[in-house]
């Protein structure tokens, strides 16, 4: 049995005719030890589960990485182990001002994967908005929409940059573009807010393209549109951001949406 402190590898070496391998002995001071970095990012939703893939990525391209991955959902106050991390970095999407300070109190490397922007002078990746504006306003575009409209979140900055965007595209394509603006603050989930979204849907001019910010708020318009028998897509189309595969299937009729590339994203933060 070898000494604990040795490890062996397997190496080619050409010099030795007839034999492909030979072992080769090192200690584990010559073997470079994992990265310990902790991911402060949510698995509850398809965009960053999307961002972890592309993480995963490059780790099976280069070194192994251990990873800390906790139960984590957007919007959490700090976990209590993350002031106790004595890792060497961690990934992050800091959606909240807790968030935030936690993570101004530690010494290690950050990256941040968040649009909120909260810590402005961390290293920052994030989907590209503008792109993904454009595409869904050049898909409305094509099949002859003449009215434009977006249903967005003021709450969160992406969602505000591609509203901006698809205001530039419709702009530019000569077309009206409407924005939904609720009438009063709502829970994410409430259904007043599909109430409110059904009586903008109402007072749009048909037919109508209508953007989404993301899935959850593209199921919503579907559902609003129901509410008020709105014809989907002949007198209104919908599309969304993230291609959640279960809310889309879940969607009736089934909804279209844009797919950022969060794979590339992830991957470039790490």
């Amino acid at each position: 049995m070898e000494p604990a402190a040795r490890v062996l590898f397997y190496q080619d070496d050409p010099r030795l005719p007839g034999r492909s391998r030979v072992f080769r002995v090192l200690t584990r001071r010559q073997v470079k030890a994992p990265l310990k970095v902790a991911l402060l990012v949510e698995t509850s939703n398809t965009y960053a589960r999307g961002l972890l893939r592309g993480i995963v990525s490059y780790i099976r391209e280069h070194r192994p990485w251990s990873l800390y991955l906790s139960e984590h959902n957007r919007g959490d106050r700090p976990p209590g182990w993350l002031a106790r991390w004595n890792g060497h970095g961690i990934i992050a999407r800091i959606e909240n001002l807790s968030i935030a300070e936690a993570l101004r109190q530690l010494s290690v490397p950050i990256v941040d994967v968040s649009a909120a922007r909260l810590i402005p002078s961390l290293p920052w990746f994030e989907t590209d908005d503008g792109a993904i504006a454009h595409l869904a306003a050049d898909h409305l575009l094509e099949r002859g929409f003449r009215y434009l409209a977006y249903a967005g979140d003021g709450r969160f900055n992406w969602s505000n940059w591609r509203c901006e965007h698809f205001q530039n595209c419709a702009r530019a394509a000569g077309r009206q573009c409407f924005i939904y603006r609720p009438t009063k603050g709502f829970v994410l989930d409430d259904e007043e807010l599909v109430d409110d979204l059904a009586k903008w849907i109402g007072q749009l001019p048909k037919p109508v393209g209508v953007m989404a910010c993301y899935d959850f708020r593209a199921q919503q318009v579907l559902d609003a549109c129901r509410r008020i028998g709105v014809a989907v897509p002949d007198e209104a189309a919908v599309i969304g951001v993230d291609n959640d595969d279960l809310l889309c299937e879940l969607s009736h009729p089934p909804l279209s949406s844009v797919i950022p590339n969060t794979h590339r994203t992830g991957y470039e933060a790490a």
